[in-house]
């Protein structure tokens, strides 16, 4: 089987996506029957790299479907400075710990998830990899259907655990009559329809690369700006970009980005802004992206489905969804730059930079 580069990962998340939409019966009825079970309100989510980006967009979905708190936490910050239920509204049987690994074996995930046991919450436990070290530690554990990625920048893997999570929260929100046939028929058919526009993203921000490579190519340095479901987003954005390209990346909530950091821009920074959905975010972004224009350098882009007068720089998506759903969308383009951008100036994004493994976030290096 030929091996798939970080491009073939992308092109190929379509057809992951429509696994986490046909067999969430098969991966997550278990899930939902130990959550009708025990009606939990309080969920915290962790995970480290990809994985606590994946975990944030999770976080807010659970949060709007469930009516559940939820907080998103770095898996040492949780085990060594979080308190999980500091004024004891919850009892213990009502806080769900989970952690995502994607490949299983994050010394960090797993030792948070030990230290909940420890402290007498339950744990769910998620990843590819059956018969994983969190497969073993969790009380339960879900299944990602998202397959083995064959290279170090998840790109599919982190796509699909978003859309695999919102069907999981869908599915509770039905059974427990959070939400009605109606309403339920909505967000499914809302899933469906992005996976059917999915290729359609990944073409147009493809082509929008291509428009773009002579100006992207000479980046040195980048920022990139979220609001609301997609403050996630980018730092999802960023990460990809660190990691494969190598240029210095900052990633700011869209508001935060106007205190502080700009006291370093230049003409020579490439701003992106993550478009996100309608609203008053939306009427700001526009505004501060005249603004750095005015202000402070050219490069600067903007991401959206939404309707707004385009530079030559912007990408306008042909393809829109609902604002839970959107941070897959999102997340493409900066997955595109990444790979693309990395090939152009001759990084084979297959090969690991990291050589001395003698300190590693994972175990069984």
């Amino acid at each position: 089987m030929t091996k798939l580069t970080m491009m073939g990962h992308i092109k190929d998340t379509a057809r992951v996506l429509q696994r986490a939409i046909d067999e969430r019966k098969d991966y997550g009825q278990d899930f939902i029957d130990f959550w009708l079970k025990n009606n939990f309100k309080k969920v915290i989510f962790t995970g480290s790299g990809t994985s606590y980006n994946a975990m944030r967009v999770i976080r807010n979905i659970f949060v709007k479907l469930l009516k559940v708190e939820g907080v998103a936490v770095e898996p040492t910050v949780f085990t060594y400075s979080e308190s999980i239920n500091p004024s004891s509204v919850f009892r213990n049987n009502q806080v769900l710990v989970v952690g995502l690994s994607q490949h299983g074996d994050s010394i960090s995930t797993c030792g948070a998830l030990q230290h909940a046991e420890k402290c007498g919450f339950s744990t769910l436990g998620v990843s590819e990899q059956l018969g994983s070290a969190i497969t073993k530690i969790a009380d339960h554990y879900v299944h990602l259907v998202c397959e083995e990625e064959q290279i170090g920048p998840e790109t599919r893997g982190y796509t699909e655990t978003l859309l695999q999570f919102y069907m999981l929260a869908v599915e509770i929100a039905y059974q427990s009559r959070l939400i009605g046939k109606e309403k339920y028929d909505q967000l499914f058919n809302d899933a469906q329809e992005l996976v059917n526009n999915f290729p359609t993203v990944v073409n147009e921000s493809v082509a929008w690369y291509e428009k773009q490579q002579e100006e992207l190519v000479e980046m040195q340095k980048a920022s990139i700006a979220g609001f609301g479901y997609n403050f996630p987003t980018a730092l999802e954005a960023r990460l990809k970009f660190f990691e494969t390209f190598g240029r210095p990346t900052s990633a700011y909530e869209q508001e935060e980005q106007l205190h502080g950091p700009l006291r370093a821009y230049h003409d020579d920074n490439f701003i992106f802004l993550i478009g996100g959905n309608k609203g008053s975010e939306f009427k700001r972004m526009i505004d501060i992206a005249a603004y750095y224009r005015r202000a402070y350098t050219k490069h600067v882009f903007v991401v959206s489905g939404e309707d707004f007068e385009t530079t030559r720089r912007d990408l306008k998506l042909s393809v829109k969804t609902s604002p839970l759903l959107s941070p897959i969308i999102y997340v493409v383009p900066f997955q595109v730059l990444s790979a693309k951008l990395s090939e152009k100036v001759g990084i084979d994004t297959s090969v690991s930079p990291v050589t001395d493994n003698s300190i590693s976030g994972h175990m069984n290096v």
